[in-house]
Order: structure tokens, then C-alpha cells, then sequence
């Protein structure tokens, strides 16, 4: 891990009389962390996310949830349903109820800029997940990975594998997300430095596995050569194994993805359907853990970066138990950073 040391009420108006609303939801998680006893219970956490219908926010989500009740917190779950606005009135809404702490995972950075202003001024603190917040946005501490370096190795990964030549699909998550902008522009900056791959199809799949696999069915068609599909999560990448699979073309290629989270995408890798993914921790457990130490007041780095690594067959027991099919619990990254 590397650390970055480095005539009706509106809502506005609820929110200067101190009236608000809730909402909960849970997800089962399974995480280890070496914190105990904290000082903390009783205490709130609210967590607002842009949407939650992808694995890797689920995964977030359930680490949120779980760890607050660990550590005797109550928790406050808003999802805003892909819209901005409601996003907006959620994050509204948590101020109003006067949580302790905030954590955010956005995708809409811009659009909620005047929510974030309501915490800012309320004075509660924020945590980050993933994704950063527009500039000028205040918060006590940001947890991400450096996604454009990785994207970058990446890259060198496919450049290595092609032997700096070959046909290749590229499947894009939603192209509003800085996390995907990035994976695609760090990829890029070395597969356009060697003339000799070809991105022969650019598709747009927004994170969803149906989506990639009828994007790959139109790949497939337009393109009788295809040496290997870079999709930016797992779920895409699942989705294009389906669709080459079914043509009968799946031994023709090779495919990658992101995330590392979910047991279809390791038992792909333990199959030999997926070559790669590098994974992209959700944060929920650390999100959590560092809204602790800002409660307590002990310090704690306004950026903290989490490693990337890369999972294939070669390294897949360090993830996923064969024996029992299942992945391995995950060790909190912020406990092993930063000693309570």
C-alpha cells in the first residue's frame, strides 16, 4: 500500500429547522479488523452513494453497514438512485438528522457540489470513497487507489502479453466516472505508444454485464479477429466471456477487468475464462474505520491511497479458497496503514 501523506417547505429550509428523513439498508460482509474498543458507540455514520446496483457497491455498502455496527454505530444508507438530485436531497437529509460523520461515494461530483457545502457548513466531517469531490470541497480524509497508474500497468501488461501486437475490444464503464475516465486514459497513454495494437472496438457497457454482452455480440460481428477485451470492471469483463463463449470464439482471445471482488470473477480467473483483474477495494470497511479516528480525533492522512494489485491464476489463493469456493476475508488495508 502506498500512502499519500501527501408554499412548501424546501429542503434548504428543513435543513436550517433541523428536519429530515431515513433510510437504512444492509448487506451481509465479511471483514476482519484489529480495532476494538473505540469510544464511538451511539454515535452515527451516514453513507450516501450515488447508486447501488453494481457488486462493488454492494460490497461497499455491506462494509459501511457492518462495520458501523461493530463498532456500536448506528448508520444511515442513502442511495440515490443514478440521479443527481436525489443524491442532492440525501445528502440534505443527513445533515438534517445531524449525523457525526458523512461518507460519500459519488460519481456526480459536480452536480452535488451544493450538498457538500450544506455538510461543510454544518461542520460534520466527510469521508471519501473512491472518486474524489469537486475542487474546493472540504473533508477530513480520501480513500482511493491511484487509478491511473494502475491503468498504466495495465497497459504494459497487454503490450507484454500481445507482444506489442494484436487486435483489441475495449468495453468502457459509465463515461461520466472520473475512476473510469482514468482506467481508460492511464491504458491508453502506453497502448497508443505501440502502433502495432489496434483498438478495433470502443464500447460502452456503463458497468453492467448484460450491457457488455450485447456490445461484445456486436464486436464479435463487426471484427473477425480479436486478440484480447479490456473491460473496465469485472462485470463487463463476465459479460463479453458470455458473448464469445456463445459464438463459439472464446478460446480466441483473452480478457481483463477490474475489481477482484466478486466469486464469479475469481472462479473466471480459476477457470482460465478471465487472464487478469487487478483489484479495486471497495473502501466500506475503511471508510468506516476512518470516520473512527476522525471522531476520536487522532490524526489521520487527508489522502490515503490504496495498492491495486494484479490477480491471476498464478497468485488466485491469495483471494479465493478453491476448497470452499468461496473468497478470502479481507484484512482492513487502513488498520494495516495506520496502527490505532
Amino acid at each position: 500500500m502506498t500512502d499519500d501523506f501527501f408554499g412548501k417547505m424546501t429542503r434548504r429550509t428543513a435543513l436550517r429547522l433541523g428536519l429530515g428523513g431515513l433510510a437504512a439498508a444492509s448487506f451481509p460482509f465479511i471483514h476482519t479488523s484489529a480495532w476494538g474498543e473505540t469510544g464511538v458507540e451511539g454515535k452515527t455514520i451516514g453513507f450516501s452513494m450515488s447508486f447501488s446496483n453494481l457488486e462493488w457497491i454492494k460490497l461497499q455498502q455491506a462494509g459501511v453497514v457492518e462495520t458501523a455496527k461493530k463498532y456500536g454505530m448506528k448508520s444511515i444508507v442513502y442511495d440515490g438512485g443514478d440521479q443527481p438530485t436525489k443524491e442532492i436531497q440525501n445528502i440534505e437529509d443527513l445533515v438534517t438528522r445531524k449525523v457525526d460523520a458523512i461518507l460519500i461515494s459519488t460519481y456526480y461530483a459536480d452536480a452535488i457540489r451544493p450538498a457538500i457545502k450544506e455538510v461543510n457548513r454544518a461542520g460534520i466531517p466527510i469521508i471519501v470513497l473512491s472518486s474524489p469531490l469537486a475542487t474546493g470541497s472540504e473533508f477530513a480524509c480520501h480513500l482511493a487507489t491511484d487509478t491511473l497508474a494502475t491503468a498504466r500497468e495495465v497497459g504494459k501488461y497487454y503490450v507484454q502479453r500481445l507482444n506489442g501486437k494484436g487486435r483489441v475490444v475495449q468495453i468502457d464503464g459509465k463515461p461520466g466516472s472520473l475512476i473510469n475516465q482514468q482506467r481508460g486514459k492511464g491504458w491508453h497513454e502506453v497502448i497508443d505508444a505501440n502502433p502495432g495494437i489496434k483498438v478495433v472496438s470502443h464500447l460502452v457497457a456503463n458497468y453492467d454485464r448484460q450491457q457488455a454482452l450485447k456490445v461484445m455480440e456486436d464486436a464479435l460481428q463487426a471484427n473477425s479477429e480479436i486478440d484480447a477485451v479490456f473491460c473496465h470492471n469485472d462485470d463487463m469483463a463476465l459479460g463479453a466471456i458470455q458473448a464469445a463463449r456463445e459464438a463459439g470464439r472464446l478460446k480466441n482471445m483473452w480478457f481483463t477487468g477490474y475489481d477482484g471482488l466478486t466469486v464469479d470473477a475469481l472462479q473466471a480467473i480459476d477457470r482460465g475464462d478471465l487472464a487478469a483483474t487487478w483489484e479495486y477495494a471497495p473502501f466500506g470497511v475503511e471508510a468506516v474505520e476512518a470516520a473512527v479516528r476522525v471522531l476520536q480525533k487522532k490524526p489521520i492522512p487527508k489522502t490515503i491511497k490504496f495498492a491495486s494489485p494484479i490477480i491471476t491464476k498464478e497468485n488466485l489463493a491469495q483471494w479465493y479458497d478453491s476448497a470452499t469456493k468461496k473468497r478470502r476475508a479481507m484484512a482492513s488495508r487502513l488498520t494495516a496503514a495506520i496502527p490505532a
